[in-house]
């Protein structure tokens, strides 16, 4: 179910899409992170934001 709301919306993208991701062990990190929490690799990306339908 779409979230109508834009506030929420924006609240939602926030928590689900603004991370890093470790390259090392796939773990989710704050955006701030400059190594992973879990193995402390410092190899990190950010998450891909892309959205639309999937194929």
């Amino acid at each position: 179910m779409p979230i109508a709301d834009p506030e929420k919306k924006q609240i939602a993208q926030r928590a689900r899409l603004h991370l890093k991701i470790c390259f090392g062990c796939g773990a989710r990190n704050s955006i701030a992170a400059t190594r992973c929490r879990k193995c402390h690799n410092s190899h990190l990306r950010l998450k891909n934001r892309a959205l639309g339908a999937k194929k």
